[in-house]
């Protein structure tokens, strides 16, 4: 099984038809989609992404974009309650750890859903002084905190927070539930032997805590449709250059997801 685990909703495929018609392309089963409009963004929102994940149950996964620092703490229920099987947060109000974030965290751990942030640099816009956009505030290094206090808490990290690699690459060696892919420039902008490095711990009893770094490594694209391909290939040369086993290539690109997820 293949799951693409960070797919933004494109304005210009209102119905998914598209993304589903290239997902059959390239072999991908399912996708884990999201808007990321809402109350200081424009474009596809949570109605927009649950009406697409009902036209394509069988292949769309849809998270809710959670807005912490600009909603209540219960719209992390009222959302789960809508049928949403994940969230993604992005550019939060304040840094990903702050303490009043900590009823939202404990509701997601109760559902036994992932949470998909946002970590390191953020695109920049015209909208950004007015929108309060901070890259500080999505540091990796937040997630430590979080998930001592909700060790249950599935959590997925996007981008290895590029820039800070070594804080992700560290707490995912230590925290059991930490995830993270690989999308954007960072496949890009480092040869495989660049990860090779982070993720050092393979088969090191004395250090490894008994993981596979790569049962930690999730698949996913977050560029226009037109562009999976080429992240599909920048995977595919990671995996080569660094020889991973056949059991490693399948948990990255779709069976750490489909755990995280309870898909059997």
């Amino acid at each position: 099984m293949i799951i693409d685990s960070h797919v933004h909703l494109q304005k210009s495929d209102p119905g998914g038809d598209r993304l589903v018609a290239e997902a059959d392309r390239l072999g991908i089963d399912k996708l884990v989609v999201f808007g990321t409009g809402g109350t200081r963004y424009p474009g596809p929102g949570n109605d927009e992404c649950m009406k697409i994940a009902e036209k394509h149950p069988d292949r769309l996964i849809p998270f809710a974009h959670l807005e912490l620092g600009y909603v209540d703490d219960m719209e992390s229920a009222r959302l789960r309650g809508r049928g949403f099987r994940g969230f993604k947060v992005l550019t939060p109000g304040h840094d990903l750890n702050d303490r009043r974030y900590w009823p939202h965290y404990e509701q997601i751990q109760e559902f036994g859903v992932p949470v998909l942030f946002h970590l390191g640099i953020v695109s920049v816009t015209k909208q950004d002084n007015l929108l309060d956009i901070d890259t500080a505030r999505m540091r990796p290094i937040f997630l430590d905190s979080i998930l001592r206090a909700f060790p249950r808490l599935i959590v997925w990290g996007a981008h290895l927070g590029n820039p800070w690699y070594e804080e992700a690459a560290m707490l995912c060696r230590w925290h059991d539930n930490l995830f993270f892919d690989l999308s954007g420039s960072s496949l890009k902008r480092h040869k495989p032997q660049f990860f090779g490095e982070l993720l050092w711990w393979k088969g090191n009893q004395q250090y490894g805590r008994g993981n596979n770094p790569w049962s930690k490594i999730l698949f996913g694209t977050d560029v226009g449709i037109d562009m999976m391909h080429d992240v599909m290939g920048d995977y595919q040369r990671l995996m080569d250059e660094l020889e991973l086993d056949e059991a490693e290539r399948r948990d990255i690109m779709g069976e750490n997801a489909a755990r995280s997820l309870g898909i059997k």
